[in-house]
């Protein structure tokens, strides 16, 4: 296993217009260390930044169980083996308390027994420690914290099945833990590990802009079990953050064209186009020093990666040579030709003139015989067959035959962004001035020349360098900016709210609608929904969005002198909302439960129905704020605005 933690050093401007860096926010300590953790469907990057020195920061390009080329990313997999009971003491639960624990394939990781022998150990292998062809090899763990996002329907079930008890924030617990273990590993090695010790360590991590509450919720609960601090509403020493990808690629993108011609109100679009997902996100800017941006269009994503292209090359290679021979493939040959694939044909493939304006007739000809047009596929054990193009164990690939590889995907990611460019102009904010291109897809020289095409000179089309880690390098600008972000406004991206009976009207409700409330002694209607935020409301980490409403509790209800104020909060992503909730109706649906601590009776209005039995009413308000990576949830008593304690959220 490689333990030389080879880095790429870069220089970092955060300003925005010229190279000079800005001096950091006042009040912040100059001894941190800032994490960017980028954890992504297929791979994952890290950089990290002193707070002393933040005009450099530094990529990490060399991992663990890695050959050959130096790469800013390592897979997003992980292999689990059972092997004997771990004899050392179980970790502190204090992350800062442990010491740092190895990674390699020897990490243990207990879970229970069902067969009530002694407990078994699970130990695992991440990133290239995991060899392609490894059965227990786990893939796209990412997409299973959000089952409400579209899964691909070609990857195979197995790889993301998980082993008998572990749950899916167990598995991305034990990989970040993986990350977060070889970057101290890292920073011992660059800094040493006086200057570690006695630094604060403070991470953020990107998330995708179309994950649902639950999945960052989640994530940022693997993340905190993972050793990545607590997260900034708690308060502590380690803070963690998450932010959007989008938000992290802008970061970096518009600091690091320089010049450009961008300029106060306009806007852009940023297009993500990742491994699996292509996710993309508008903003307007709003002030170049310091950089401001406001979101003028809802994020949009889709299942149209770089791994679709690899799909619909091996289904080419197939059909090519037949599927029996194409299955009967060694897997060393199999990974010869998927990695020509990767390094010589995907990454480098660029558009050809003659052939995108249609030529004569006989350049079909002409290119078949020009050797330097021809791309010759390594297949090895398979036999040579002159008709298929077969040769020496190398199959032909012609610039036209990759192009029709390419074209269904890059249509896709086209569609995408024209729809986003039609939203910013529906907004009225628009029109768009540029398209910022990044991601390992957005790497791509062929997709960067078709949007410029689409583009027509009508906007600009920018692909920064290093658009493969664009990410995670924004992720540390956030990082270094303490509390100043860039993003000043969001849109949200669904309607929030909640379901409660609504006192009849006649004018407003159908008479067979009406139910008797027996505490109140009034008619009412069941299941309105009162929406707080509207999808499309600007949203702001500065201003919390308060939902106030009561709730009348029986005297028979109430136990001792407390009582716990339960509310759900229910969501719809349509672009118009019901106004009561319907059985058999999906498109609104419950997203979480949340639970106060217990509130003192003496805090309730007691009130007597017309029967003289006793009631309670208490009237309170739920506070909501949305900030870039998660929303963060607290009760008040109205009137009072005192806070009720913690408030447990619980996702459906």
């Amino acid at each position: 296993m490689a333990t030389d933690p080879r880095l790429s050093i870069h220089r970092l401007s955060v300003g925005f217009r010229d190279k000079t860096a800005e001096s950091l926010p006042s009040g912040l300590d100059k001894e941190r260390i800032i994490v960017g953790i980028d954890f992504g469907t297929t791979h994952s990057a890290i950089a990290w930044a002193q707070t002393s020195s933040p005009e450099e920061y530094e990529v990490i390009t060399h991992w663990p169980g890695q050959s050959g080329k130096d790469w800013g990313k390592v897979p997003s997999d992980i292999s689990y083996t059972t092997s004997r009971p771990a004899s050392n003491p179980a970790p502190s639960s204090d992350p800062s308390l442990s010491p740092t624990p190895s990674v390699n394939s020897e990490s243990n990781i207990p879970r229970p027994d069902n067969t009530g022998g002694e407990a078994a150990v699970l130990g695992f292998k991440w990133g290239y420690e995991v060899p392609p062809t490894d059965p227990q090899k786990l893939s796209w763990i990412k997409i299973l914290l959000d089952p409400s996002q579209p899964r691909p329907k070609f990857v195979n079930p197995k790889k993301t099945t998980l082993p008998r008890g572990k749950k899916t924030v167990d598995v991305v617990t034990d990989y970040l833990s993986a990350l977060r273990s070889y970057t101290l590993q890292t920073l011992e090695r660059r800094l040493g590990k006086e200057i570690v010790q006695k630094s604060k360590v403070e991470y953020v991590l990107t998330v995708p802009a179309v994950w649902s509450d639950k999945a960052r919720q989640m994530t940022m609960e693997a993340a905190i079990r993972a050793g990545l601090g607590v997260s900034a509403e708690e308060g502590g020493t380690g803070l963690l953050k998450l932010i959007t990808e989008p938000e992290g690629a802008a970061e970096y993108a518009l600091r690091s064209i320089q010049p450009n011609s961008m300029k106060v109100g306009d806007c852009f679009v940023v297009c993500d186009a990742g491994g699996g997902t292509v996710d993309l996100i508008s903003y307007r800017i709003s002030s170049l020093i310091p950089l401001q941006l406001n979101e003028v269009a809802i994020g949009t994503g889709a299942l149209c990666g770089a791994v679709y292209l690899d799909r619909r090359f091996e289904d080419f290679i197939s059909k090519r040579i037949g599927k029996d021979k194409f299955d009967a493939m060694d897997h060393r040959a199999r990974f010869q030709m998927n990695q020509f694939w990767e390094t010589y044909v995907k990454r480098e493939f660029v558009d050809d003139e003659r052939v995108q304006k249609g030529g004569g007739e006989g350049e079909e000809e002409e290119e078949e015989e020009n050797e330097n047009r021809l791309f010759w596929v390594p297949v090895m054990g398979v036999p040579d067959d002159e008709g298929k193009g077969i040769r020496g164990g190398f199959l032909k690939l012609t610039r036209r035959e990759v192009k029709e590889i390419f074209e269904p995907i890059v249509a896709q990611v086209l569609e995408l962004i024209s729809k986003q460019v039609i939203e910013v102009l529906k907004s009225g904010k628009g029109p768009i001035s540029a398209i910022l291109l990044v991601g390992g897809f957005g790497s791509s020289e062929y997709l960067y020349q078709r949007i410029n095409r689409w583009a027509a000179d009508k906007i600009d089309v920018m692909q920064p360098r290093n658009a493969w880690t664009a990410v995670v390098r924004g992720a540390i600008i956030r990082g270094l900016q303490g509390d100043i972000a860039a993003v000043q406004s969001r849109l949200s991206r669904r309607h929030y709210g909640v379901v409660h009976d609504s006192k009849y009207d006649e004018s407003k409700h159908d008479e067979s609608e009406k139910i008797w409330h027996p505490l109140r002694c009034e008619w009412v209607v069941k299941n309105r929904i009162q929406w707080y935020i509207r999808r499309g409301d600007v949203t702001t980490e500065r201003r919390k969005i308060s939902f106030p409403f009561y709730r009348t509790v029986a005297e028979s209800d109430l136990v001792g002198d407390t009582h716990q104020l339960k509310t759900e909060l229910w969501v719809c992503d349509d672009e118009v909302a019901p106004d009561k909730r319907i059985k058999g109706d999906h498109s609104v649906r419950k997203l979480c439960v949340m639970t106060s601590e217990p509130v003192p009776i003496d805090r309730f209005t007691r009130h007597t129905n017309e029967k003289a039995e006793t009631f309670y009413r208490v009237d309170y308000s739920l506070d909501m704020t949305v900030t870039s990576g998660v929303v963060v949830y607290e009760m008040s008593l109205e009137g009072e605005k005192v806070r009720v304690g913690r408030v447990t959220t619980k996702y459906e």
